[in-house]
């Protein structure tokens, strides 16, 4: 038996609605105007490898693997930025790196538009929102970061997910490579664009304090950052908040003494060196190389460990 109330559900759908009538509006933005730019983005499952058929790999942990991937809506273009745990790890920063690599390719565009889900440490939080303030001052765009209504997050970035988990059904994985040469294979008529990135690509964006905080309220009963549905940043360095999709934006106030963006804001490497794996993991793909050919074993005997 459910303890919804029957507003809550009420509000619920609604809010769902809204949100796929506010997707399907600004898709046919994007595809009736070329400085409008419309993405969904999405991170798949972990991926593990290796990855076969053999008995010897089911009671051994396995290296994971990412993919971040962006699908934009007028083109159908998509990008997967892919790494290994012992490249990066998932945090704000990786999702923040990733986000800053694909605006600064933008060209022509005055705004994007960003549907995901409301993930708290992937999608809506203060790194990823200070990161998307930069960048919209120094490209000169406004951004707008839009939240679907959790339970109804189905994205294009789904469907990308399964074409590349068919293509990858009864395929022996024995290194990363063979994720990266499968991923750019399983959309032949329009290949994804992978990016198989290292521990340099990731900066500390985190380190950005233009905001030190976008919860709406500070009181308690005020609304929180998981009842924001929109996050607009403005080329002047201002941040705006929707809790409803039919809402007039709102300034989010700063709550302390942090700066605008400056074009002298440098960012740090996040990583100075690879990630160590568990010592534990790194024992369990060592003997895990019974099963796999001798040509990927470098990989396995390069990796760090502790």
């Amino acid at each position: 038996m459910s303890n919804v109330s029957e507003e809550e559900y009420r509000n619920h759908v609604d809010r769902k609605e809204k949100a796929r009538a506010e997707k399907a509006s600004d898709k046919i933005r994007a595809q009736t105007s070329n400085d409008i730019k419309v993405v969904t983005l999405d991170l798949q499952a972990v991926l593990l490898c290796p990855l076969l058929k053999a008995s010897a790999l089911y009671y051994k942990t396995k290296l994971g693997c990412h993919n971040f991937t962006v699908h934009e809506m007028d083109s159908t273009h998509v990008t997967c930025y892919f790494w290994t745990e012992s490249e990066g790890e998932l945090t704000a920063n990786s999702f923040a790196s990733c986000l800053s690599d694909f605006i600064d390719k933008l060209e022509g565009v005055k705004e994007l538009v960003i549907y995901s889900d409301g993930c708290t440490y992937q999608n809506r939080n203060l790194t990823v929102s200070n990161t998307l303030l930069r960048q919209a001052f120094e490209k000169k765009i406004t951004i707008i970061q839009k939240y679907l209504e959790k339970g109804h997050t189905q994205m294009e970035c789904d469907s990308i997910h399964s074409t590349i988990e068919r293509k990858l059904r009864n395929k022996p994985i024995y290194c990363p490579q063979n994720y990266i040469d499968l991923i750019k294979d399983a959309r032949p008529h329009q290949p994804y664009d992978v990016k198989y990135i290292s521990h340099e690509f990731f900066g500390k964006y985190s380190e950005l304090k233009y905001y030190s905080s976008i919860r709406p309220g500070n009181r308690v009963g005020d609304p929180v950052v998981t009842n924001i549905r929109v996050l607009k940043y403005t080329e002047d360095g201002s941040l705006q908040y929707k809790l409803d999709f039919s809402d007039q934006y709102q300034d989010l106030a700063r709550r302390s003494k942090v700066g605008l963006p400056s074009v002298d804001d440098t960012i740090e490497r996040l990583y100075l060196s690879q990630v160590p794996i568990k010592k534990a993991k790194y024992q369990h793909l060592q003997e895990l190389k019974a099963v796999i050919p001798r040509d990927f074993h470098p990989f396995y005997d390069s990796l760090p460990h502790n």
